[in-house]
This record gives structure tokens, C-alpha cells and sequence, in this order.
């Protein structure tokens, strides 16, 4: 069985925390593990237009995890997230809510005078 968590983290190239995978099914509607086949085509797609919009929220730059213990030391730097990357992703997302209606994704703000 594929759950849905499992389809949504398979189809995009980045982690997602567990906590913001909840928020994403339950603003859908949707239960954590559920079996993905009695979910919508649409359901699906738009569970990931919804991962692909938080990715878009992700501090870009260069992740670096550094362990230390007495004389041992490991550190690991963990890809690059680049502006174009968000931008993709943001392009992706936005094709999927206007295929169904939704607005695309709004980023910053306008001011209106009055």
C-alpha cells in the first residue's frame, strides 16, 4: 500500500517535516495514511501543489550538520537550495491549482490606494 505522506514526499525532491505534512492532509480533508488509490486524481495533485507551495517557504542557501564527541568530529553539508529551485517549484504548484481552480501561489504583498 502507498500512502498519501509517501506519494507526496515521492513526488517532490525535497524533505518535508512530519508536522507540515499534517497541516497539508488536514487542510485537504485528508487522513494521515490513508491508501492512496481511494484518493482522487485531483485530491493527489493538489496534496502536492500544497508540499511543492510550502517548499517555496524553505530558506534557501546551504544546509551544514556538524557532530562533535571528546576527539571526534563529523560535519555534512546538505544541498543547496537556490532561488530557481523555488521558482520551479512555485510554477509547478501553480500549474496544478489552476488546472482545478484554485488560486496560484501569492507571494508578498500589493498595496491598493484607496
Amino acid at each position: 500500500m502507498l500512502t498519501i505522506t509517501d506519494y507526496i514526499l515521492g513526488s517532490v525532491g525535497f524533505e518535508i517535516p512530519t508536522s507540515a505534512l499534517s497541516v497539508i492532509l488536514h487542510n485537504r480533508g485528508v487522513a494521515e495514511g490513508t491508501d492512496v488509490s481511494t484518493l482522487s486524481t485531483r485530491t493527489k495533485e493538489l496534496c502536492v501543489a500544497d508540499a511543492l507551495k510550502w517548499g517555496v517557504t524553505m530558506v534557501s542557501g546551504t544546509k551544514r550538520i556538524e557532530d562533535k564527541d571528546a576527539d571526534w568530529s563529523h560535519a555534512e553539508t546538505i544541498g543547496t537550495l537556490l532561488a530557481s529551485d523555488k521558482s520551479l517549484w512555485k510554477k509547478m504548484a501553480d500549474e496544478i491549482y489552476v488546472k482545478y481552480g484554485e488560486s496560484k501561489i501569492s507571494i508578498g504583498f500589493k498595496i491598493h490606494s484607496l
